[in-house]
């Protein structure tokens, strides 16, 4: 029997089916109760006292009316319509069955209705307000109806899912979805959406890729340039249809940049890269130029002397005398800024170039990943202009380093004898350079530094330091575009190679010992850092590696700042539950379920666009999405004790030794040699 109640009459049962999810949506429920009122009746069961019942079904849309009489849009004697049940089990299972048999609308349906409303003169906001949804989520569903009819018939028939046609819908060129729908129909892979994706937008590219930026929104459409929206990406995301018109337009200001930077700098060449890194290969075919800085004149060293004197003698007074703020403080720092310009332009003008070798040498210029020009630092020519790996005119040592070939050194010696030599000599040299802890840090980075700056050049330094670059499990991995990789080559850049342009290791060793202790510090880190071999926190595959995990986290990288995780790069490469889980540790089991049934591929799209801040969803969830990391990526792993073997070389000379020991634990080699190969086994074990 259906009866008109007041709202305040009513109470929500215990017997409601529906115990989760109580909450959820409740505003955008009560808004549209307030535009279209109740369209559906409450179930009900009478209590002991007159008029007043329980709501066994229809328990959200209480709680919808009751917010809205709390916040005085509807009377506080507001008066819904009822269905009353007398029967306790006919209530609990008429709740179970308004839930339960609920099927939700077909997208194609929803489309429709959305479309139908706006075309009646609604705007999406006025949709929005009444049905209780998003205006984004109204514009989603429009989009969806102006589907290629074979599309959206597809999507109405159940052919195709909510994600698939989205995926049509990233332009609105409905030929080309037609296009793309046939040939995709009849696919094996046809139905996952980064594949339509791919293919819809096959010559397109998004307002964030850096040659967009480069080239600037304004200056693309004044060119005549397309662009439209993705309403199924983050907000703000476009598409810019015209490829080779934004190709054309950077290509044209890029050569504009490199003409007039090669004039300016007087260089031979500069080559514009309409990329976002040189290419290595173009590196590999030119040869490396480093421009030796010029010994400071005689004048020069006096006039540094006099300023850096003059330097000293102001901070102290800062320190000491003067007060902030006071006219002579404030004249006091201005002097030290010019005294500082001065010692800068002075530095600048040991490093100036001949025009002679300018005009042999040259650069690139390239896009950076921020959409800005960027200039090379490091030179290059088609012809060696220095090569410091040539033998010298004058020769004397054996390596072709100093010396005056022309001096007759007495007798050629032997072999043998010249090995001796050579090993006393070494020592020598080593009991000397371990006395002294200064040059031998100097000598530290000078020859980590040489190894780097000519990596492809074999320099012979009698040395078995090295700092080779660790070469990647993946043999050709190229990952220039990577925030981390960008960040690396413009550290490389911006390193003082001065030093590296002298014709030999004497000349160079003491040109890099003038450098400042910034500069040679920003060498060491550097060459050391390049030797890290890459790791993981996971058991497989044997790249696990603790202290790279304590070096993570005393360096405290935020992972999540650097790499996020993709359909490309993990999400599309890993099983099902992997990205479930990923989702409930985002959302909880709530956001798990919800996509518990979606197809693999759908599902990667999902939780990659989830990671990178896209789609629709609560703001901590959003927050927790993009903070998201699979373990392995995170610097958590703790390193484990190894148990290493070692056998000691030395004897101790104040050992006490048994004048009755015939010195068989000594001197017998059989002993000696069980003794290593036992040793080989602790250290074969303990790897």
């Amino acid at each position: 029997m259906i009866q008109s109640v007041k709202v305040k009459n009513l109470s929500l049962s215990k017997d409601n089916v529906r115990k989760s999810s109580r909450e959820a949506s409740i505003d955008a429920l009560a808004a549209s109760i307030a535009t279209q009122g109740l369209l559906q009746n409450l179930i009900v069961t009478p209590l002991k006292k007159a008029g007043h019942f329980t709501v066994k079904a229809g328990g959200r849309r209480l709680r919808a009316l009751q917010s809205l009489i709390e916040q005085g849009t509807l009377p506080a004697d507001h008066v819904v319509p009822v269905l009353v049940l007398t029967d306790d089990d006919n209530s609990v299972e008429a709740s179970l069955t308004e839930n339960f048999q609920r099927v939700p609308m077909n997208p194609a349906d929803e489309s429709t209705a959305f479309n139908f409303l706006i075309q009646k003169g609604m705007t999406a906001e006025d949709v929005a307000k009444r049905q209780g949804v998003t205006t984004r989520f109204v514009e989603q569903r429009v989009r969806l109806a102006e589907l290629a009819p074979s599309v959206f018939q597809a999507l109405a028939a159940g052919e195709i899912t909510l994600g698939v046609a989205q995926a049509y819908a990233v332009t609105s060129d409905i030929d080309r979805q037609a296009r793309v729908f046939a040939q995709m129909s009849t696919s094996y892979y046809g139905d996952q959406p980064d594949n339509i994706r791919r293919a819809i937008l096959n010559g397109t590219i998004k307002a964030n890729d850096a040659k967009a930026r480069f080239i600037g929104r304004d200056a693309y459409v004044a060119a005549g340039g397309r662009i439209e929206g993705d309403l199924f990406a983050a907000e703000g995301d476009e598409n810019w249809i015209d490829v080779d018109l934004l190709e054309d337009l950077a290509g044209k200001k890029l050569e504009a940049a490199a003409a007039a930077l090669a004039q300016a700098e007087g260089l031979a060449f500069v080559t514009p890269i309409a990329a976002t890194h040189v290419p290595y290969d173009l590196e590999r075919q030119l040869h490396e130029f480093h421009a030796p800085a010029r010994p400071l004149s005689e004048e020069e060293s006096a006039r540094v002397e006099a300023l850096s004197a003059e330097n000293d003698q102001l901070v102290e007074r800062l320190e000491c005398e003067l007060t902030d703020g006071t006219p002579e403080a404030e004249a006091a720092n201005d002097r030290l800024e010019e005294i500082e310009r001065e010692l800068e332009d002075i530095e600048e003008s040991r490093r100036e170039i001949d025009p002679a070798v300018r005009a042999q040498i040259g650069t690139f210029v390239y896009i950076g990943g921020d959409g800005e020009a960027r200039v090379q630092t490091r030179m290059f020519s088609e012809k060696p202009v220095v090569d410091p790996n040539a033998a010298p005119k004058v020769t004397g040592g054996a390596n072709g380093d100093d010396g005056a070939g022309d001096i007759d050194h007495g007798p050629k010696l032997s072999a043998t004898l010249i090995d001796e030599l050579a090993t006393q000599r070494r020592q020598i040299l080593v009991a000397h350079i371990a006395s002294d802890p200064a040059m031998a840090l100097d000598l530290t980075i000078f020859l980590m530094a040489q190894n780097v700056v000519f990596e492809q050049n074999y320099v012979r330094n009698h040395s078995t330091l090295k700092s080779s670059g660790a070469q990647f499990p993946i043999f050709g991995f190229r990952d220039e575009g990577s925030m981390a990789s960008q960040t690396i080559e413009d550290q490389r850049q911006r390193l003082d190679t001065s030093w590296a342009g002298h014709k030999t290791m004497t000349e160079r060793f003491d040109a890099f010992r003038a450098l400042d202790d910034e500069a040679r510090g920003s060498w060491v880190a550097f060459s050391i850092a390049r030797t890290l071999e890459p790791s993981l926190n996971i058991a497989e595959g044997g790249r696990s590696n603790g202290f790279h995990d304590h070096l993570g986290r005393a360096l405290d990288i935020q992972v999540e700042h650097w790499w996020r995780p993709t359909a490309e790069n993990f999400f599309g490469r890993v099983k099902k539950e992997v990205m479930l889980a990923a989702l409930e540790d985002i959302g909880g089991p709530i956001l798990r379920g919800r996509y518990k049934d979606a197809k693999k591929s759908d599902l990667a799209a999902t939780c990659a666009a989830l990671c990178n801040g896209q789609g629709i969803v609560e703001a901590e969830i959003r927050e927790k999405a993009t903070a998201w990391l699979p373990d392995a990526m995170r610097f958590d792993a703790i390193e484990q004790p190894e148990t290493i073997a070692l056998r000691s070389t030395f004897i101790d000379e104040a050992d006490d030794v048994d004048p009755g020991d015939d010195g068989d634990d000594v001197d017998d080699e059989s002993d000696l040699e069980d003794a290593s190969h036992d040793g080989q086994d602790d250290l074969s074990e303990a790897a």
